[in-house]
Order: structure tokens, then sequence, then C-alpha cells
């Protein structure tokens, strides 16, 4: 099993114990709003996609469990696509605000890269979400500008924001 601690954080696979505090996290819209996972609308919904996609695959998707009170407070996890993986990261709302993206991240670039052997690893932000963009540079990546929008339901134009880091520029990071 696959884990890694930080200073506040324990970084590891979900467990089923995760299912209710995932499960609200997952239908708070102000969480989804610009995530994959806007479209889980239901508890059943959401039990599917836990089941068959979050505690599937340990090696790439990971819990955010705060060390001062055991809670899971958010979660990290890796799409492949050949030798690229997209990284998405959500957190509680009580959790903002803190550094816990980048802070679990730094370990988890590393992991990308070592273990999954990922050549490059991208993330994507919605522009009205701007904090997102900064943990991104936190983590070394670099802005490569707008590659998408999309309409939300109310009508909301949402640009899409894409940072990416390759391996070679990592490795040289952090050999300097």
């Amino acid at each position: 099993m696959t884990q890694f601690e930080t200073d506040r954080l324990i970084v590891r696979p979900m467990r089923p114990t995760d299912h209710d505090a995932l499960q609200a996290m997952l239908l708070d819209p102000r969480v989804v709003a610009y995530l994959r996972y806007r479209v889980l609308q239901t508890p059943a919904q959401f039990t599917e996609s836990f089941k068959t996609h979050f505690l599937a695959d340990a090696h790439t998707v990971f819990g955010l469990e705060r060390k001062s009170d055991h809670q899971l407070i958010g979660f990290y996890e890796f799409h492949s696509e050949a030798t690229t993986g997209e990284l998405t990261y959500a957190l509680s709302p009580d959790a903002w605000g803190h550094g816990y993206v980048a802070e679990a991240g730094r370990p988890l670039m590393a992991y990308g890269f070592e273990t999954l052997n990922y050549s490059r690893i991208e993330a994507h932000y919605a522009s009205v979400n701007p904090r997102s963009g900064r943990v991104m540079a936190k983590l070394g990546m670099h802005d490569l500008g707008e590659m998408d929008t999309f309409i939300l339901d109310d009508g909301e134009l949402i640009h899409v924001m894409r940072y990416a880091l390759s391996k070679k520029d990592w490795l040289i990071a952090k050999s300097a």
C-alpha cells in the first residue's frame, strides 16, 4: 500500500470508511463546481463511483487525511493518458486556504514521475478559481494558458487553464 506522510497529512489510498466524508464533499456544489465530478448528483451515483473508481485504484487515487484529527479532508488522483498523468484534487470547504493541496502535491508529483513513470504531469483549473493555479505554480508546474471553455448550466462561461511539468524539468528542479 502506497502511503505518504507530510507534516500535517497522511496521503493514502481511499478506504471504505471514507465513503460518507467523500460523499459530502463530492455532492457539495461548491467543491465540484468546476470538476469532472459535478455529474454526480445523487448518493447512488456517488456510491457507484466510489466503488468503481475511488476504491478500485489504490495506485492513482489518494485520500488526504489530516493528522490532527484523522479526518478525510480531500483527495488527489491521477488520470493516466499514455505517459501523461492528469492531476485532479479537491478539498472539503473547511480545509480550503490552509496549504494542504500543495503540501500533499509535493510527494505525489515525485510518485507520479518516479513510480508511475509519467513523462509529464498536467493539471487544469477554472480561471474563476485562481487559487488552484497558484497551487500548480507552487508545485513547479508551468502555465500553458487557456486550453478550453465550457458553459455551466446557469450560462456562466468558464475558461479552463492548463499547467504542466515535464519529468525533465522536475528532475532539474529537484537537483537544484
